[in-house]
């Protein structure tokens, strides 16, 4: 038995009412209802998944990937929309930019390893391999934070299904860890691969 709930005029359960009106076929049985009749997924979603790994001693592999859901149900939904593109009425994935979270990505890198000015030559070594670590240990979910991957024109979205088709939805950059502590910067220090710039 449902109850109506006290929680009406808050955001969520406005978007709960409207999300039941709009894809249930028996819109009626919903009313007064609060939640969604169907078990829905509660994990948070981030636009972009970044990682940064050390894949060989030497090395690291930055990695730039488009979700389309959680992590458990961004695979599932990446193929429905390779088959049939994004559903209409979907709020669009494309909206955050691709170029924009790579560009990011690349800054925030630069900023961790690159040398403090401030630093004396006898300390420099030190400094520059703790904060190389840095990078391993960063939350990078907060690069796009904010609305900063976010297109700014609007109307203007990434193709999600053409990335998707082309292999875009995914960047990787691999970069020289010597390189990096010695004071290389991101663009001195890459090895093979891109993290190629674009529109933005």
């Amino acid at each position: 038995m449902f109850a109506k709930s006290a929680a009406t005029t808050s955001l969520q359960s406005k978007a709960i009412h409207a999300a039941n009106e709009k894809w249930n076929v028996h819109a009626d049985a919903w009313k007064g209802r609060e939640t969604i009749g169907i078990p829905v997924c509660k994990k948070k979603y981030a636009p972009f998944d970044i990682k940064v790994r050390r894949v060989v001693d030497g090395q690291a592999k930055v990695t730039v990937e488009r979700m389309y859901g959680c992590v458990c149900h961004s695979n599932l939904r990446k193929k429905m929309i390779e088959e049939h593109g994004e559903r209409n009425g979907w709020e669009p994935f494309g909206q955050w930019s691709m170029s924009k979270a790579r560009r990011s990505v690349r800054r925030e890198l630069d900023r961790i390893v690159s040398p403090s000015d401030d630093s004396s030559s006898s300390s420099g070594s030190d400094s520059s391999d703790s904060e190389l670590e840095d990078y391993y240990g960063s939350d990078w979910k907060t690069v796009c934070h904010d609305g900063q991957c976010a297109w700014k024109m609007k109307g203007k979205v990434d193709d999600v299904r053409d990335e998707i088709l082309e292999g875009d939805n995914e960047a990787s950059m691999y970069l020289d860890e010597a390189a990096l502590k010695n004071g290389a910067g991101i663009s001195g220090a890459l090895l093979r691969g891109t993290v190629p710039g674009g529109g933005g």
